[in-house]
């Protein structure tokens, strides 16, 4: 959904404005209560991955798409910070456990509900097997609807269970609420687990898959990746904090360019003015219109991040020019609703990469089935989805 070449307002519905500049999307997404969201619309798993790969995909004619691989780690981290139980979806090292394959189904089905409202609602009330008749494209829906219940029932029937795992989980507190009276009920709770594994687990896996692919194929930015890891990790074999790798400059600036690429939703996030709503990108809008603006736009915006079509990592070691990029930097939107896992997302990929580039030497199959093309091939399924994939050959690096 590119609409940046139709103006800078654009009326997508009846009631519906789409905005195309900067001070719009600060005004829509950080107004707080003033608008509400449109009702219809909405280190040891690391190792795990690296000897997968390692120890299956080294010789010189086995390739691996990196896409799949980092959405089983990502499924792996989210599955088990949240719930103290991993979905232990690395044990497949074809990369085709059922669970990761089923979250990949049921994500590209929310282009569906999004414009057919009615549909998630079926899907959540109906019986399974009258979902699947009317509609067999949901069965990895389904089949992940019935794991989150049997997961809530257990939990819901024996609260005891929540003593026996190694560490805190989400259930914990969704459970056990301060406010009695705030508990969720079982339909919320399922909705939350897929709320959880699905933006936690999609939304990183994509960051790290477009990060590695921009270096892999400009070698001097790997090269740079390379330098600095080891000069601050000279022995591989001795853990690394997430503390040293995020005082890092290139790769924070790496991280930050990948963020600018990989968005986590494309899709336009609606608000509703309200009547205290103040000015949305310099006008003045009456109460219930729907306003909303894709943060593609923002970051493919040319006064803010000059040549933004180029993955320049560089860019962001230009002290000058940080403060605007700053400002329209939004991969975990902005204002009262900011992303909850941002501060998890980052600690994620900080350690991922900096393991993936300080232990494995990874170069591209070259091939014509390649995610260059940033716009031609770029689909809007709510969130990123590209119809073209890359595959890799896998190295370890030796230390020198």
């Amino acid at each position: 959904m590119v609409l940046d070449n139709l103006g800078p307002v654009v009326r997508v519905g009846p009631n519906t404005l789409h905005f195309s500049y900067s001070q719009a999307y600060h005004d829509i997404y950080t107004h707080g209560t003033t608008l509400v969201k449109e009702p219809e619309f909405y280190a040891g798993i690391i190792d795990l991955l690296l000897d997968t790969l390692k120890e299956n995909y080294n010789s010189p004619t086995s390739t691996v798409s990196m896409a799949i691989a980092y959405r089983a780690l990502t499924l792996d981290i989210i599955t088990s910070y949240c719930f103290a139980e991993s979905a232990n979806t690395l044990s497949d090292p074809k990369f085709r456990h059922p669970l990761l394959l089923g979250i990949q189904g049921t994500l590209k089905t929310i282009t569906f509900q999004r414009h057919f409202p009615f549909l998630t609602s079926f899907a959540n009330n109906a019986p399974p097997k009258l979902i699947l008749w009317f509609m067999p494209a949901f069965k990895p829906f389904v089949d992940l609807k019935v794991r989150y219940e049997g997961q809530v029932d257990k939990l819901i029937d024996d609260p005891s269970a929540l003593l026996a795992v190694e560490h805190e989980t989400v259930y914990h507190h969704l459970l056990e609420p301060k406010d009695k009276q705030q508990r969720p009920s079982r339909t919320s709770l399922v909705h939350e687990a897929f709320t959880l594994v699905g933006a936690g687990s999609d939304t990183v896996g994509n960051a790290c898959t477009i990060g590695t692919f921009y270096a892999l194929k400009y070698p001097s930015i790997r090269q740079k990746l390379m330098d600095e890891l080891f000069e601050i990790w000279p022995n591989a074999d001795r853990a690394i904090s997430y503390v040293t790798l995020e005082n890092l400059p290139y790769l924070t600036a790496f991280i930050k360019e990948t963020l600018r690429f990989s968005l986590g939703v494309v899709h336009p996030l609606p608000r509703v003015v309200g009547s205290a709503t103040p000015e949305i990108g310099g006008l003045r809008l009456p109460p219930g219109t729907i306003v909303e603006m894709s943060h593609l736009l923002l970051h493919m915006n040319p006064e803010a991040f000059p040549d933004p079509r180029t993955f320049n990592p560089d860019r962001w070691l230009l002290e000058a020019s940080t403060s605007k990029m700053g400002l329209d930097f939004a991969p975990f939107s902005k204002g009262p609703r900011i992303c909850l896992g941002m501060n998890l997302a980052w600690c994620e990929l900080y350690l991922i990469f900096g393991n993936i580039f300080r232990k494995l030497d990874l170069s591209l199959l070259v091939t014509e089935d390649t995610i260059e093309d940033f716009g031609k091939d770029h689909y809007d399924y709510f969130i990123p989805h590209w119809k073209k994939e890359y595959r890799v050959f896998v190295h370890k690096v030796h230390d020198s």
